[in-house]
């Protein structure tokens, strides 16, 4: 069997960025995955997709990520399983760096050899979306943090920051000078979690609250789904969402 890499062609640099080993298909038998990227003149690396190698055939299988979505300065891989088969998945983690420390993530399914993205950067920011989270600032140095779409809400103290917010978001009294709102983070942070000690594993979504601008965090939303089979989508534990300030 020829080796993908040997016969792979490319204007820049090809490097090999991560690489795992487990069963992604779903034959019991460890597959390789591998993480690939180009580097060209920019800091970070290009045109990263997915390679995997089938550890019964060693046939290769090249999965392409979203052209918008596929460049990170250092990215990496891990295989979990987020479905209730023993079949693991394999979640892309993308950092691109800002202030917001943003990081695109991917879940792919490669059961029986087939890829099927069950999570992109587009998606989970508009599942996220959907919660409708506000971020509204009160007198006395208080941050109202709340979701009507799960009927929660969350008070922040932000009294440690009054050196900061006298004379351009409160008087010297701790009124607001103006009616004012701060915003949540689209893009979260994620992290594969196992509740319980249980399988499938959870997702754990951490959300920064930003105040009057995205280097003003405030706090973060903490949130856990659960990717559900029978209707291939995530699904929010309501029981389970935690504020914390920063």
């Amino acid at each position: 069997m020829n080796n993908y890499f040997d016969e792979y062609n490319s204007p820049h640099s090809t490097y090999i960025l991560d690489k795992q080993i487990g069963d992604v298909n779903g034959d019991e038998i460890p597959d390789t995955v591998y993480l690939v990227g180009e580097k060209t003149e920019n800091p970070f690396y290009e045109n990263i997709k997915v390679i995997v190698q089938d550890g019964r055939t060693m046939q290769w299988y090249v999965i392409p990520l979203y052209a918008k979505y596929s460049m990170a300065y250092t990215p990496w891989l891990t295989l979990v399983n987020f479905t209730n088969s023993n079949t693991k998945e394999i979640m892309v983690n993308l950092p691109v760096g800002g202030s917001g420390a943003l990081t695109y993530y991917y879940v792919i399914s490669f059961f029986n050899n087939n890829a099927e993205y069950i999570l992109g950067p587009n998606q989970f920011m508009a599942l996220s979306e959907t919660l409708g989270f506000k971020v509204i600032y009160m007198d006395n140095y208080r941050v109202l943090v709340k979701s009507e779409k799960l009927d929660q809400s969350y008070t922040l103290d932000v009294s440690a920051r009054k050196e900061v917010y006298e004379g351009t978001v409160y008087d010297k009294d701790g009124k607001l000078i103006e009616p004012r709102e701060g915003f949540v983070i689209e893009f979260p942070h994620l992290n594969p979690i196992k509740i319980d000690g249980t399988v499938p594993y959870k997702l754990e979504a951490q959300h920064d609250i930003a105040g009057t601008s995205h280097a003003d965090q405030l706090g973060y939303i903490i949130l856990y789904w659960k990717y559900t089979g029978q209707n291939k989508s995530w699904v929010l534990d309501p029981e389970m969402f935690f504020v914390m300030l920063e």
